[in-house]
Parts: C-alpha cells; structure tokens; sequence
C-alpha cells in the first residue's frame, strides 16, 4: 500500500471543516489528560480498599504442614500465596530501569500509550489530505504543551503532585517523557511542512513570510532544547543547560504566538502556568544569610542556614528531603546567574535552623561558598526554596516490614534491631561532622556499619572513582574507629548484605533503602531482585544522586 496522502486543493468550506477538525481533536487530545489522573485515582482506591480488606496481607501460615487441613483450604492458600509473588514480580519489572539512565520501564510504557493515543488523533478523519494530517500533528503537540508546564512546576502548591502526592522529583521524569512525545509531533510537522515546500519548489519564497519563518525557528529551538538536554551536556555544562533550557523553552512560546493563531490559547496556557510558577516559588523562598565552615581533611562544606519557624515544621515532616540554593540578584550575581539553583539534602534540623552538608566542586554556588567559608562577617545571601521530597518516616516504613536495610542513607534513632544501617563514604573525617554529638553516640549498636571508600581513607578523600563519585577499590580492613564503631575499607559487598537480610525466615518482608549514587543503587538493586524473582516480598525505595 502506497503513501496515501495527498497535496490537495480544497474550497473554502472544506478548509472550514478542516479548521474544526483540527481544534476538535486538539480539544480532545488536551482534554484526555484527565482520564490518565482518573484511573490513577480509582487505582488507588482499590489499592487502599484491598488492604483494608487484607487481601494483600498473606503472612506465615502453617496449613501446609497440618495434615488435618482439607486439600482444597490448603490449595486455596498456595493459589493466593502465588499470586501475590506475581503481582511483586511485576510491579518490581515495571519499577525497573528501561536502560540505564533511561527511566522506569513502567513510565516508559504509560508513556508510549500515551503517545499512540495522540498518534489516533494525529490521523482520525484526515482523510488522504497531507496538509490536514501535518498540521493535525503541529496543533496536538501544541495541546499537551500545558501538560508539559505542568510537569515541571517545582512549586510545592504544583496541582499534579498535590493529587499524585508527590514531589517535583518524580514530576520532572514525566515531564522529559511528555518532552520527548511534544518534540516528535513537532519534529514530524516541521519536517512534511518542509517536505511540501520542496516537492512544491516554493522554500524561498515561503521563508519570506511569517508563518512558515516563525516556525523554523520554532523548530531550531526545540532541536537547540533536546541537544542541550541530553545528559552528557547537563554534565559538562549544567549552566549551558539551564539557561537554553528556560530562555528557548519561553521564547519558542513567544514565537508560535506569531507562527500560527489556532496555537495562541495554548501558548497563553503555558505562559500562564510559567508565571503561577514563579510567583509561587518568589513567595515561598526566603533570604537568610548563611555561617559556612570547612569539615577538616575533606572537601566538604558545612552550611547552617536559619529558618523562620511558621516555616521550619515543615523540614520535620519527612526524612530526606531536599532544598534549592541560588543567589539572590545584587550587583556581583547578575539576573541571568542567579537562574542557577542547586539542590542539597538537609543534613539536620535543630531549633531555628537547618544544616547542610555539601561536596565544593566546580560550580558557582559551591565555589562561592568555599570562597567565604570560616568568614563571620560577609557570607554571601542564599535564597532558600523548599523543601521538597522526601520519604517516609523510618518508623513508618519499619510498621510494614519485618527487616530494614539501609545502604548510605541517614538513620533514626529507633532502637529496633531489625534495622541494619550501611553508610559507604570516602574517609573518617567525612562521619566525624555526624558522629561527634552525644545524640549520635547513643545509636553504637552491632546492625551498623561503616564502609571507608577513599584511596586514603584516614585522611584526605581518595581521587580514584567512578563516574558517580564513589570509589571502587577492593575489600580491606582496618582498625579506623569512627566514635567507637569499627569501619572497615572498600566497598561494601552488596550482594553479600542482601543475601543476609535474607537469611531470616522466607515468610520475612523486607524493606531496602538506598541513597547514592545511581550506579551503586542499581548493583543493589538487582541484588535485591533477585529474591523478588525467588518470590520474597521486597520494598524497595530509592533516592539517587545525579540529574
């Protein structure tokens, strides 16, 4: 079957019916938003009413051994036992990475359902009329451009992550998968539009007028966006991102302004989402003038910020959450600089402040604030914009299971013994800055333990490492003590911690929870999958560093 598009010349009323199928559908596509939120929400419900009625609670049951139990009652047990090792193992496939670095395989697959919803609008009554179908694709991409502001509005009042429950974190994720589906509609418009011009012979002349112009240059920015979106330039140049980013994301919306007039609502949406944003955000983030010390034998900075506190209770609401930096506008951080904001976990929370506890790398926050570290008087002011994210309480998470593991993340005092507590970091003298108070002294138990990465771990951190940071060297031990707990050198053997969480009962759930960098996290992880695969219930939650 051939292509079965066509160049035609159609009457007046016929471009009329065009024009209305085009904004229908657009209508429709913009519209259908609704029915993904919907179906999450009635999932949801389920889920809530499953375990209220405890269909998903199968604990240790000896009817399999009691010989006076009925076949069918013991049948019965094995059926449901099996098919809840199925849901894990799926749910677990779908929370899996699609390619390292690529996001969760469940996301891609919503992702892709969602772009083959919009590829039936893109086509349905276009009948064989190429100029119908190619701005069909232009003004279906336009209507999920709203959606694509959405996903990424980092204020904590976002209405996505207030109905989803989630964070600008998780958000951002969805907002690079619907980036990718709105920048192939655009990128299949812009390339049959100048398919048409060439078989027609009239390019030239068609660059000279404004529609055709604007949207070219429309095109070059949304090539401009995803090449400076890839990751290996966030790497190289976070600044040259962030800046392409915000400046060619705005401004593409002020060209379609001019491009095409059915694409004004949307860009008026968009624009309008952007503001709400920022407006939010100003409101939200406050200015406090930081006392910035460096940790000796490190290169780590110690950052005590105050907090108002009508705003300090909610840094209490959640372990493991994070916040923005960035310099507010004076006359050495121009306009254009202070864009630039980082984020960094809160280290601790006490009565009027919170600390941070920072790598200084080569970025201009960081280096800005080595440059005035140990100064009592001239500390630059920060603007301070959070918290987001987070996860659970400890004590929450440990209600739900019978083990916890947790790899290179912060610890609660809980007093539990199920609780193992695995902290992998270049050198001694990073734990001391943690380790020093009596607080902290009260939670020496045998379920922690110490892992010192660097090449020079009782001193200086180490300079050999991996992509993320981490040193790789072998197992060794030594006699470092940090606060009396024994530390040993190297990685630690992850395959060896899980198997021995494991060891327990086979009845036994088990949480594990991570944060580092992604690398690491995912050797873990396949580790622990491998008895999720063995048919143990595994809860996994995760908090990596990178982009």
């Amino acid at each position: 079957m051939g292509w079965p598009y066509q160049f035609l010349e159609l009457t007046s009323d016929e471009k009329n019916r065009r024009r209305e199928l085009l904004d229908r559908y657009a209508l429709y596509a913009q519209v259908s938003i609704l029915i993904p939120f919907v179906l999450y929400a009635v999932a949801r419900f389920c889920v809530w009413l499953a375990h209220g009625k405890g269909w998903f609670r199968l604990g240790y049951s000896p009817l399999g051994q009691l010989p006076g139990v009925a076949a069918s009652t013991r049948a019965k047990y094995v059926q449901s036992r099996t098919a809840l090792q199925r849901r894990r193992k799926v749910q677990w496939w779908l929370e899996d990475e699609f390619a390292p670095g690529w996001g969760l395989r469940g996301r891609w697959i919503a992702a892709i359902v969602w772009a083959l919803w919009l590829l039936v609008l893109c086509l349905l009554h276009t009948g064989n009329d190429y100029i119908h179908i190619t701005k069909r694709f232009g003004i279906i991409a336009a209507s999920q451009m709203p959606l694509l502001f959405l996903l990424s509005m980092r204020t904590r009042f976002s209405p996505l992550t207030t109905v989803l429950r989630s964070s600008h974190e998780h958000m951002i994720h969805w907002h690079q998968l619907c980036a990718r589906i709105v920048m192939t509609l655009i990128g299949l418009h812009g390339a049959w539009y100048l398919n048409f011009y060439l078989q027609k012979g009239i390019l030239r002349d068609r660059l000279q007028h404004q529609h055709p112009l604007t949207g070219l240059i429309a095109l070059m920015m949304i090539c401009a966006i995803a090449t400076t979106s890839l990751e290996k330039v966030r790497r190289w140049s976070y600044r040259i991102f962030i800046y392409c980013h915000i400046s060619a994301g705005l401004a593409i919306w002020l060209v379609l302004l001019f491009h095409a007039k059915p694409l004004r609502l949307y860009a008026a949406q968009s624009l309008a989402i952007y503001a709400v944003d920022r407006v939010l955000r100003y409101y939200d983030t406050i200015t406090a003038s930081p006392i910035i010390t460096e940790i000796p034998q490190t290169n780590l900075l110690k950052v005590v910020l105050p907090i108002a506190p009508r705003k300090l209770a909610r840094f209490g609401t959640s372990p493991g959450q994070h916040i923005y930096l960035s310099f507010p506008v004076t006359d050495r951080w121009p306009w254009w600089k202070s864009l630039l904001s980082n984020p960094f976990t809160v280290a601790d929370i006490s009565t009027g402040q919170i600390t941070l506890v920072l790598r200084a790398r080569q970025g201009p926050v960081t280096r800005m604030l080595l440059k005035h570290a140990g100064h009592v008087k001239g500390a630059p002011m920060l603007n301070i914009e959070g918290p987001y994210g987070g996860f659970p309480p400890m004590l929450e998470i440990a209600s739900g299971v019978d083990r916890v593991l947790l790899v290179a993340g912060g610890s609660e005092q809980l007093g539990d013994d199920r609780i193992h507590f695995v902290w992998a970091l270049k050198s001694a003298a990073e734990a001391g800055w943690t380790l020093d108070s009596e607080e902290q002294r009260s939670v020496q138990r045998s379920n922690i333990s110490i892992y010192l990465t660097g090449s020079n771990p009782n001193g200086n951190y180490g300079e050999v490492s991996d992509d993320n940071g981490v040193e790789m060297n072998v197992l060794q031990y030594n006699n470092t003590a940090i606060s009396g707990l024994q530390t040993q050198t190297g990685r630690p053997d992850l395959r060896k911690l899980v198997d021995d969480m494991m060891s327990y009962r086979t009845e036994e759930r088990v949480a594990v929870i991570y944060c580092g960098p992604k690398n690491m996290g995912r050797e873990l992880r396949y580790h622990a999958g491998r008895w999720v695969a063995k048919g143990r219930h595994v809860k996994w939650h995760e908090e990596c560093f990178g982009w």
